[in-house]
């Protein structure tokens, strides 16, 4: 029933929302219902796995929380939600965690976003934004400018998280669970582009002063990220700096302010909440299937096992026709329409992420065969998840007519 529930009310929100007729608030409307499908799949999802009472029901919490997120027009209210999400996730990964560092990660990972997102919370109440109606005061745009609207951007950035902000992320991704990782990578980070998208109409003007040093700093960063995945041995660790590495550059095109940039992050956020969760998704059944999640230590000769990782490593380096592609080509249009020199780095980048996508699928499948642990093909259950998440990420296409 739930999900009956859920589609009712998605479908009433399109039919009544005003979208299609008020320009300003296309996108955001827009992608309000887009984020809230995204998090309705993921959750569903996790109906085929096999996880228990106590985590779903945890995991339920956290899916109503996110929805409200995504639906809410206050910015105070955004706050409440955005620091209530992390409780929900700091439980499942003490829960379900198996390690004793699991302990650190969580702490780690709750200390990190909750002082970020204190400066968020006095900008609000100085700003004097009113609980239920989603607009800044005319009169909070000079004290806006001066100099505290870094602070607004910090917990987005962190949440995001792009690259110098990234530290609590492969802590987090190694001590949780599956299911914890994949609703960690797949919808909980796109709250910090959610909430950067939904500022980006109001902050404008005061980003346009910094916005080529803050490009600079997320060009730099998304480069490094991909060379750390070429050094990295654990596959979670790997998929998760992979994700830093796309959420970087999705950071680095939306401070350029062009149409191109936010229509380009809204798709990125789509195709990396389906690619993500899927990644993990694998990490996962190599782990149950080998004890490692080393990528010298696991290797298989199944066809099945080799087809489904070359579709994954594929659609990690952006292969055509996935959403993955034309997200990533808009970022490119739009960094380059700004600056023209920026194609050499654009160029680094696209190699080195396609560099360790390949080095990935070679060290799980071409290895000699005295120095790895084999395993055989996928359950059911398996084979219904990886493909559930496979055929979401090409059936977003039809989202583009959207833009």
């Amino acid at each position: 029933m739930i999900f009956l529930y859920t589609f009712m009310f998605l479908f009433f929100l399109v039919k009544g929302s005003s979208m299609f007729y008020i320009f300003n608030y296309f996108f955001m409307e827009d992608f309000s219902i887009m984020m809230v499908m995204l998090n309705f799949l993921i959750y569903f999802s996790f109906f085929i796995m096999n996880i228990n009472k106590i985590s779903m029901f945890y995991l339920t919490i956290l899916y109503w929380i996110m929805v409200m997120f995504f639906l809410t027009t206050s910015f105070l209210q955004m706050f409440v939600l955005f620091e209530l999400s992390l409780i929900p996730i700091f439980i499942i990964i003490i829960w379900d965690g198996k390690q004793y560092e699991r302990f650190n990660a969580s702490t780690f990972l709750f200390f990190f976003t909750i002082v970020s997102s204190f400066p968020f919370l006095v900008i609000i109440l100085e700003m004097k934004i009113n609980a239920f109606i989603y607009n800044f005061d005319s009169e909070n745009y000079a004290f806006f400018n001066s100099y505290f609207y870094l602070f607004l951007f910090l917990a987005f950035l962190v949440k995001l998280p792009v690259f110098f902000f990234h530290m609590w992320l492969p802590k987090a991704h190694v001590e949780a669970p599956i299911y914890g990782s994949m609703v960690l990578a797949g919808v909980m980070l796109k709250l910090g582009g959610y909430g950067l998208i939904k500022t980006f109409k109001y902050m404008s003007s005061s980003w346009l002063m910094y916005s080529q040093i803050w490009s600079s700093i997320f060009i730099f960063g998304f480069i490094m990220s991909s060379i750390y995945c070429l050094f990295a041995t654990d596959l979670k660790i790997m998929i998760a700096i992979a994700s830093v590495s796309h959420m970087t550059l999705l950071a680095s095109s939306l401070s350029t302010l062009l149409m191109e940039s936010l229509k380009g992050s809204i798709m990125m956020m789509m195709a990396h909440g389906f690619l993500s969760p899927l990644m993990f998704y694998y990490a996962s059944v190599i782990y149950e299937r080998t004890g490692s999640r080393s990528i010298y230590m696991c290797k298989s000769n199944s066809l099945i096992f080799s087809t489904y990782l070359f579709l994954i490593c594929a659609l990690n380096f952006c292969v055509p026709p996935s959403f993955n592609f034309f997200s990533e080509m808009l970022l490119s249009m739009s960094l380059i329409s700004w600056w023209e020199k920026l194609i050499l780095y654009l160029f680094i980048y696209m190699f080195l992420t396609t560099v360790y996508s390949l080095y990935m699928f070679i060290s799980l499948c071409m290895k000699n065969k005295k120095m790895y642990m084999s395993f055989f093909d996928y359950t059911f259950k398996e084979v219904l998840c990886m493909n559930f998440y496979s055929y979401n990420i090409f059936a977003s296409l039809f989202f583009i007519k959207i833009f």
